[in-house]
């Protein structure tokens, strides 16, 4: 499904990053580690990675799906909705254009994160969370509908576990989706559900 990747790697300055759980300061060589074996995965998996410069300007900017939706016909770029991660998706701009010549950004006034959104064979699950507005989804379904893409909106505000809708979920291959967070699974109750070793919707 994937065949391309692009990943930064968090900057020594990772620790000032916004969090919304008190786990203590990341330890950076345990981090730098983590996002090296992360690159291998994608690797093995038969992606082309491509690696792009820390930006220290930004210390979550290692978590560059955040700033851009990428179909197969045009990227997406996202209106975060934390403040200080706007400059994010102007750095990512120039890489996209390698790959997408045609690139559409938000206009807002909604707000949008890349993590809140999982595609799923050309169809989106878009989460409403504290960080993705109910205009910034409308907005993001109505642009992927001109290229003949179908969204589903699900509202995790509620849920206390995850701050991002894919932080509780991901799709496995048609029709699953794995969802080991259990404050997510009220927000699938549309959904048929068989009983596996892990939680798993249809």
């Amino acid at each position: 499904m994937f065949r391309r990747a692009l990943v930064r790697p968090p900057g020594p300055n990772f620790a000032d990053g916004l969090t919304t759980v008190d786990l203590g300061v990341p330890d950076y060589d345990r981090v730098m580690e983590q996002h090296a074996a992360y690159c291998q995965a994608l690797e093995r998996c038969g992606l082309t990675v491509t690696h792009l410069e820390e930006d220290t300007r930004h210390p979550d900017s290692a978590f560059v799906e955040d700033t851009a939706i990428l179909t197969p016909s045009r990227a997406i770029l996202t209106r975060p909705g934390a403040a200080s991660r706007a400059g994010e998706v102007a750095a990512i701009r120039g890489s996209l254009s390698v790959h997408y010549p045609e690139i559409t950004a938000l206009a807002g006034p909604g707000t949008l994160d890349g993590g809140d959104v999982c595609e799923a064979d050309g169809h989106f699950i878009i989460g409403v969370s504290h960080r993705t507005s109910e205009q910034g989804a409308h907005e993001l379904a109505d642009i992927l509908a001109e290229n003949g893409h179908t969204s589903t909106f699900v509202d995790i505000r509620g849920v206390e576990d995850i701050l991002h809708l894919k932080s509780g979920i991901a799709y496995v291959a048609r029709p699953w989706l794995a969802i080991p967070c259990s404050g997510a699974m009220k927000s699938f109750a549309w959904s048929r559900r068989r009983r596996t070793p892990r939680t798993v919707f249809e």
